[in-house]
C-alpha cells in the first residue's frame, strides 16, 4: 500500500470540505478521533484484516462506534475505507484533519528540537521569533529534546523544516566538501 499519509490526504480534505460546508468541523474531528482509537484495537484489527468476514461486518463494526455527525455521511465514509482498504490510514486522515481545522483556526503548530532542553526565557524568544514569522497566526508550540543536534535548533511545522543546529552545519559541510 502505498504511504499512509499520501492514501489519507485526498480523504483528510474531503471530510474537511464536507464538515466545514455543514458547520461540524470539531464533531468530524472527534469522530476521526473515535474512530482511530477503534481500528488501533488489536481485535478490530484483526476482524478488519480477516478475508471471511462481508465488508458490510466490517462497516457495522466501525458504525457501533458513537459519533455525533450525519449517520449517511459516516457510513459512507466508512464503506469507503473498507471497501478500498484504507481503513488503516484512519489515524493520518484523522491528523490531516485536525491540521487543516487548526490552519483554518489560524493554529499554526511548530514543533522546536534542541539538544538540551530551553529555559522559559528561551522558549520566549523563540516562541517570539515564530509568532513574527508566521504573523497573523497563533503559534502552538511544542518541545523536545535530541542531544544528537550538539546544539541549536530544528524547528519543523508542516512541510517547512529549519535546520539551525550543529549538526544539520556540519552535515552541510561534509556535503559542500563531498560534491
Amino acid at each position: 500500500m502505498a504511504d499512509l499519509i499520501t492514501v489519507a490526504r485526498p480523504y483528510a480534505e474531503a471530510l474537511y470540505g464536507l464538515a466545514k460546508e455543514s458547520g461540524q468541523e470539531q464533531a468530524w474531528a472527534d469522530a476521526l478521533q473515535v474512530l482511530a482509537a477503534v481500528i488501533a484495537d488489536t481485535q478490530a484489527q484483526a476482524f478488519l484484516n480477516d478475508p471471511e468476514r462481508a465488508e458490510a461486518e466490517k462497516v457495522a463494526l466501525l458504525s457501533a462506534a458513537p459519533v455525533k455527525v450525519d449517520s449517511k455521511a459516516w457510513e459512507a465514509l466508512l464503506t469507503l475505507l473498507i471497501h478500498h482498504d484504507r481503513w488503516p490510514a484512519t489515524a493520518e486522515i484523522g491528523t490531516l484533519f485536525g491540521e487543516a481545522l487548526r490552519h483554518a483556526e489560524g493554529i499554526v503548530d511548530v514543533l522546536v528540537t534542541s539538544a538540551i532542553a530551553l529555559d522559559a526565557n528561551q522558549k520566549t524568544t523563540v516562541q517570539s521569533a515564530l509568532e513574527r514569522r508566521f504573523a497573523g497566526r497563533k503559534v502552538a508550540f511544542r518541545e523536545s529534546v535530541d542531544a544528537a543536534l550538539i546544539g541549536g535548533l530544528v524547528i519543523h511545522t508542516g512541510d517547512l523544516t529549519i535546520d539551525a543546529s550543529v549538526r544539520g552545519q556540519v552535515q552541510q559541510l561534509a556535503r559542500t566538501l563531498r560534491s
